[in-house]
């Protein structure tokens, strides 16, 4: 994929990663740099939630987290922001504020059809999506080079003519 870290126009990062393990290190590089989850877009198919982020599970624990509180981990998003959306052939978990960058993230307007096909392919195949608009050029680096070390392929999409 092609990736171009430089350019100073607005821009989306969107990220996928193969394990829970590099997903949880990616969303919290974010929430450290002071993003909130509202700002960070998770995207997974219904069964990876289901496998990996099972409420059942003995290794997470659901009680009753506030909505006010930090979201600290991959976990509490999907407890305070999670939504299942379905289209036809897929069902998603979607943990991320609907009226901002879920929508972006789930747009085909400001990403090709080259890149939805791909990221259904990774999202399918049990992958994890994490998308968010960056502060600053100087963030937008230091997230796209820290997720490459934790397996993810950053995606930086520039948003010139995105109505």
């Amino acid at each position: 994929m092609e990736t171009n870290y430089n350019t100073q126009d607005t821009c989306t990062v969107t990220g996928i990663f193969a394990t829970r393990e590099d997903a949880e290190n990616a969303f919290h590089i974010l929430i450290e740099l002071g993003y909130t989850p509202e700002e960070i877009t998770l995207i997974m198919s219904e069964e990876t939630q289901e496998k990996l982020y099972n409420p059942h599970s003995p290794q997470i624990n659901f009680t009753s987290i506030d909505k006010d509180k930090t979201c600290v981990t991959i976990s509490d998003a999907i407890n305070t922001l999670g939504k299942y959306i379905s289209f036809p052939g897929v069902a998603l978990m979607v943990a991320a504020d609907l009226n901002d960058g879920g929508v972006r993230a789930l747009t085909g307007s400001v990403m090709s059809e080259r890149y939805a096909q791909y990221f259904r392919t990774r999202i399918n195949d049990g992958e994890i999506v994490i998308d968010f608009k960056p502060h600053s050029v100087l963030e937008r680096n230091i997230v796209a080079g820290l997720w490459e070390n934790y397996g993810g392929d950053p995606l930086v999409r520039h948003l010139r003519n995105v109505a």
